[in-house]
């Protein structure tokens, strides 16, 4: 069983980097004239490749009904965390990302050496 806090974490790393994939809230989180063309591409890529994963583990460990089940509560929970957190601290961002990237690797290794 993946922890809730780790497919929340993800979630909350997915939302984030496809909110950065908007041009509002990343000169909001980067500062004006910070937009690099192949950005928006890249997080957009990045946050729906999250989601997949974080829905793969989930119904990995937990089965199709309870596992999709779990992560649209976690897609639930996550909107309004990342909501927060432009509101709060724009330029933490790229650190959530981040620290969601950190999280599946950790889920992915507790999956392949039995802890999860």
């Amino acid at each position: 069983m993946i922890p809730l806090f780790l497919l929340l974490i993800i979630g909350t790393s997915a939302t984030t980097a496809l909110a950065l994939a908007m041009p509002r809230h990343h000169e909001q989180a980067h500062g004006r004239g910070a937009m690099i063309r192949r950005q928006p591409v890249r997080r957009r890529l990045e946050g729906w490749g999250l989601v997949l994963i974080a829905a793969g583990l989930a119904i990995t460990t937990e089965g199709w009904g309870r596992g999709l089940v779990l992560i649209a509560g976690v897609a639930g929970l996550a909107a309004p965390l990342t909501a927060g957190l432009f509101a709060w601290r724009p330029a933490w961002a790229g650190r959530v990302v981040v620290g969601g990237w950190l999280a599946l690797m950790v889920g992915l290794c507790g999956l392949v050496f039995g802890f999860a």
